[in-house]
C-alpha cells in the first residue's frame, strides 16, 4: 500500500480524479492525528521537516513542502521512499494538528 492510497482516486462518475478539495479532503481521513502520533512514536516531527521548535504554521508548511518534493515516490523511486514520505505526512499532520 502507498502512501498516495484513497489520496487520488478515479471517480467514473466524472471521467477524472476530482478537484483539489476532494483531494485534501481524503488526505485528511487518510492521516489523523492519532495515526500521525503512532507514526512518529520514537521519532521529533521537528528533526524530520528540518525545523525549529519555535516554527510557525507558515514554516510547517513550506518545510512540508519541500521535503514532500524531495522524497515524493514519483521523484524517488524506491524502498525506503514510502516510509520516509509517511513519515514526513505524519509529522506535517501531527505539527498543523497541535497548532489548531
Amino acid at each position: 500500500m502507498g502512501f498516495l492510497d484513497g489520496y487520488k482516486t478515479y471517480d467514473p462518475r466524472t471521467e477524472g480524479y476530482g478537484d483539489s478539495s476532494s483531494w485534501k479532503e481524503a488526505f485528511n481521513r487518510r492521516m489523523g492525528f492519532d495515526e500521525a502520533v503512532n507514526v512518529l512514536s520514537e521519532d521529533d516531527p521537528y528533526v524530520i521537516l528540518g525545523i525549529s521548535k519555535g516554527a510557525t504554521a507558515t514554516e510547517i508548511k513550506k518545510a512540508y513542502y519541500k521535503m514532500a518534493m524531495k522524497w515524493h515516490p514519483d521523484k524517488n523511486p524506491g524502498k525506503d521512499t514510502n516510509e520516509k514520505m509517511r513519515k514526513i505526512i505524519a509529522a506535517y499532520t501531527f505539527l498543523t494538528k497541535k497548532k489548531k
